[in-house]
């Protein structure tokens, strides 16, 4: 009875660690911890040194960066719906093309990777 008992245990043991991914998860553990919650992030944000933006005269462009010190740098997209904040008073979007190599903060929706607003 007890050999039984073990034995249930440990394969159940090996399916917990098989479900785990090799070298653990390349999500940032904000993902993970708001997910055991039943949290859902919406947006995200890349908190930047040294702002890395392309802007168009269209109001089209990107940003890139990454949302923490370990993980990738991402591209996400800047649409004329973008919004543009300086000191937390809205500005002209066109403004945020002047922040290249200077600190802000880029907020972006998690799914469409599309920047909701610029801040610095």
């Amino acid at each position: 009875m007890m050999k039984t008992i073990i034995a249930a245990i440990l394969v159940l043991l090996s399916f917990n660690v098989a479900a785990a991914p090799a070298g653990g998860s390349r999500v940032h553990d904000r993902y993970d911890s708001n997910e055991k919650r039943g949290v859902v992030l919406v947006e995200d944000a890349i908190e930047a040194d040294s702002l890395r933006i392309s802007l168009g005269r269209d109001l089209r462009g990107f940003v890139e960066g990454k949302v923490c010190d370990d993980c990738e740098t991402i591209k996400v997209v800047i649409t004329p719906k973008t919004k543009a904040y300086e000191n937390n008073v809205e500005v002209p979007l066109k403004r945020a093309a002047g922040r290249v190599g200077q600190s802000a903060t880029v907020y972006y929706y998690i799914d469409s990777k599309e920047v909701s607003r610029i801040s610095w």
